[in-house]
């Protein structure tokens, strides 16, 4: 049994801080050919963990008996502790025998079991690098970091206190770093306050020996420490006159790991998730940590409990997306374009919670030609640029002459619309176009027509990692990419303050460890994107707000129409009506989005359910008339990419392929790569079928019809799709003489039931925004543009 030894000081030290490394990246599964060829079968994986331990009846668990009160031999010999504890309940659960190994901690921790053991049951704190070679379960318990003093010290009430002061702590611990101002680097945690300002950082060999110190006497060689809190309670508990301050400064969350170079273990770590879910909520976990820590350690402190974060006039947002080009000439990502709209305003933008224009960096809505070939801006007066550099009609042509010489990814939003950028006087600067085109207020509010410092940007090349940012609400004070991003109130922004002087930009791996930092409190609000399953649960356990808005967002097939067999579009016909939308959104997307009939999302205007519900017999008549037939099947390979769009893509690939293998004629290979490779074979035509998502640069069903449906487009979508009368139809709909009249509503309206004909594209889904957030956090609005106004942020 645990013995209540002043030894034992030493058991629950965090002593991991380590490199952050990012993650790796699949490799594509095989290299895509124009023509739709029967492909070899896939030899099956390997055995699950899962099976490999029923099968055999035995759990091999290790642990390293060096850190009591974990793991420890007891004076019987034995091993002993809170992890061998959790790991025979563990093994009980799953009905099998339980055998210890007690390899080196290092060992553990670098991977590459070589089969040795199964899972680490060890207390294990999860790390960006250790991600690399292991997988790890839900957490299991926290190591809540605490400071303390002498117990007649009467000065020191809340951490801040500690400012210039002298605190002891281990050498070498995640407390040195974090009073330190470093990066903890701990994944799923960040501190749930700043360190205090000045203090003098006093490292010793263990945390043992720094409360030694304290316990002297106030102020004798140290005014307080810095540790575990198990450890400062267990020192309470055998006499040492401390007393704990304030509320945790950080916690590390503990779990167990398993190791990715043996294989297959998604249902092992699901399992064990299951009964990691089981012992929380039937109080095993916190039976045996009040056994051996005398304090319930298996959950964190409610985030009402920690400083008020209104105090710190910050926000932290939690994301699964990442920043790609931080250039708006060449940037053209959602979460990119989120970030710009933030930190770079441009000459109109929408007023948030609506679809309708306003002028942002442009003093008043512009004055358009009668011919409707000219835009003209007068600009808001008095304004710099966060470098200094002055904002005039200089800079706007400036901005927009480089989106034209640089030829980024989303030029064509300029480059296809404007001819040229004419500077009237200091203040007024004229768009002249190529066309008249009824939306061009939409396309100017889009991100490649922010306005840029000339002196911060090249004007010659993409700089992809630039934080100039233009004139918005807030500027980019840090951004260590992947890892996090400080947003910081920019004083020079002629609109409103932001209702918050600070935003940090959290960046996830993936959905479950995001969900765990909302959980905990690390994070203010979870946005892109979490798992489908999760908001149901976060809403049904009342405890966080969970906040829906309209969506833009479709997910949908595409065709290179002219690679065989798909040049025929009774074929494109047949998959279209094999699609089973209503499955793919119960079951893939578990209800966060809606099945879709169009190309044009339900609620923009000019909509029409134009595709009919799933006809499975219909899908048959037509694989027939092409020639196929149950012994004669459609061989085709069905692409995805299995990071981009979130964590559900691979489900939404596993349905179609079941939908359409449901046919009894078509037999589907699955095959996926990352995004970069993805959009690299997409450009090149050598995907014949490949699933594609959609958010919106502008809210017109323009955007939603032009880049697939007509000729001069399509290529660059790897459709290679080419109608007159589709190319008539959308032509007609940027040219007509009023941008929401009779005539453009029939004219998109045609061109939606002549998609349903030709098939360029099968759209599936929409689905909503989805915002987690904490209690006392307002002014979440979500409109259809999808873009999260950080800058209405309070709490």
């Amino acid at each position: 049994m645990f013995k209540k030894n002043l030894y034992l000081l030493l058991a629950v030290l965090v002593v991991v801080s380590m490199l952050l490394a990012a993650c790796k990246t699949p490799e594509p599964t095989a290299v895509p050919t124009k023509a739709a060829e029967a492909t070899k079968a896939v030899e099956p994986a390997a055995k699950d963990l899962l099976d490999e331990v029923l099968e055999a009846g035995k759990l091999v668990v290790s642990t390293d008996p060096n850190y009591a009160p974990q793991s420890f031999l007891n004076d019987a010999g034995e091993l002993d502790g809170f992890d061998i504890n959790v790991a025979q309940e563990v093994a009980k659960r799953l009905g099998v025998e339980l055998e210890f190994k007690t390899p080196d901690w290092d060992l553990i921790t670098a991977g590459n079991w070589a089969g040795r053991w199964d899972v680490s049951i060890g207390s294990m704190t999860i790390t960006e690098d250790r991600q690399e070679v292991l997988w790890f379960t839900d957490p299991y318990y926290y190591t809540p970091a605490s400071f303390a003093v002498h117990k007649d010290n009467n000065s020191i009430t809340k951490p801040e206190d500690f400012s210039g002061k002298t605190v002891g702590l281990g050498t070498a611990t995640t407390y040195e770093i974090y009073l330190e101002g470093k990066p903890l680097n701990i994944v799923g945690e960040s501190p749930m306050y700043d360190p205090p300002d000045g203090v003098e950082v006093k490292p010793y060999s263990t945390d043992s020996e720094a409360i030694q110190d304290l316990a002297l006497g106030d102020g004798v060689r140290l005014d307080g420490v810095m540790s575990a809190q198990t450890t400062i309670q267990n020192a309470i508990n055998e006499g040492v006159p401390l007393k704990l301050v304030g509320t945790p400064a950080f916690y590390e969350p503990l779990a167990f790991a398993l190791d990715k170079s043996r294989g297959p273990s998604d249902k092992m770590v699901a399992k064990l998730n299951e009964v990691l879910a089981a012992m929380h909520s039937d109080g095993t976990l916190t039976e045996l940590s009040l056994k051996w820590y005398d304090v319930d350690i298996t959950k964190k402190v409610k985030p009402s409990e920690a400083p008020p974060a209104a105090e710190m006039k910050t926000i932290v947002i939690g994301t699964t997306d990442k920043v790609t080009v931080l250039d708006p000439a060449d940037s053209y990502d959602f979460h990119t374009w989120e970030i710009h709209h933030n930190t770079m305003d441009t000459l109109l933008h929408y007023i948030p919670g609506t679809t309708d224009l306003e002028p942002g960096l442009a003093a008043e809505m512009p004055e358009v030609s009668d011919d409707g070939m000219e835009y003209t801006f007068k600009l808001v007066e008095g304004v710099s640029f966060p470098d200094g550099t002055p904002f005039n009609a200089e800079a706007v042509k400036w901005s927009i002459d480089r989106v034209f010489a640089l030829e980024g990814d989303p030029n064509w939003l300029v480059t296809s619309f404007v001819e040229s950028v004419e500077v009237v006087d200091e203040y007024t600067v004229k768009f002249k176009l190529l066309a008249p085109v009824n939306y061009f207020p939409l396309l100017v509010a889009t991100q490649p027509y922010s306005p840029i410092s000339s002196k911060c940007y090249s004007e010659d090349a993409i700089d992809a990692d630039s934080t100039c940012g233009g004139v918005g609400p807030y500027k980019i004070t840090k951004w260590e990419r992947d890892v996090e991003m400080v947003l910081e109130a920019y004083d020079g922004y002629p609109g409103p303050a932001p209702k918050t002087t600070k935003i940090i930009m959290k960046y996830y791996a993936d959905a479950t460890t995001m969900r765990l930092a909302v959980e905990s409190g690390e994070i203010d609000v979870a946005t892109k994107t979490l798992n489908p399953t999760d908001y149901a649960d976060l809403e049904a356990a009342g405890e966080l707000q969970v906040i829906e808005g309209p969506g833009a967002q479709i997910r949908y097939i595409c065709f290179n129409v002219t690679t065989p067999p798909f040049d025929q579009p009774e074929v494109r016909q047949a998959i279209a009506a094999a699609s089973d939308r209503e499955a793919i959104t119960s079951i893939a997307f578990q209800g966060t989005h809606a099945p879709l009939y169009s190309m044009v999302p339900m609620g923009m205007w000019s909509h029409i359910d134009a595709f009919a519900e799933r006809d499975v017999e219909k899908a048959k008549e037509l694989l027939t008339a092409a020639g196929y037939s149950e012994d004669s099947k459609l061989q085709m390979d069905l692409w995805w990419t299995p990071t981009h769009y979130g964590p559900t893509e691979a489900d939404v690939a596993t349905v179609l392929k079941d939908n359409l293998e449901e046919t009894g004629m078509i037999e589907v290979n699955l095959q996926n790569t990352e995004w970069a490779t993805y959009k690299e074979y997409m450009n090149a035509g050598s995907m014949p079928v490949f699933l594609l998502g959609w958010y919106p640069d502008y809210l017109d069903p323009d955007n939603y019809t032009w880049s697939w449906g007509h000729s001069s487009a399509s290529d660059d979508m790897g459709i290679f799709y080419a109608s007159d009368e589709m190319d008539a139809l959308l032509e007609a709909g940027q040219t007509a003489a009023t941008l929401r009249g009779d005539d453009r509503l029939k004219i998109y309206q045609d061109a939606q039931e002549l998609w349903t004909v030709d098939v360029p594209t099968i759209p599936l889904t929409q689905g909503a925004l989805l915002v987690v957030a904490q209690p006392d956090v307002e002014g979440i609005v979500l409109d259809p543009n999808m873009l999260f106004h950080y800058f209405l942020l309070s709490k």
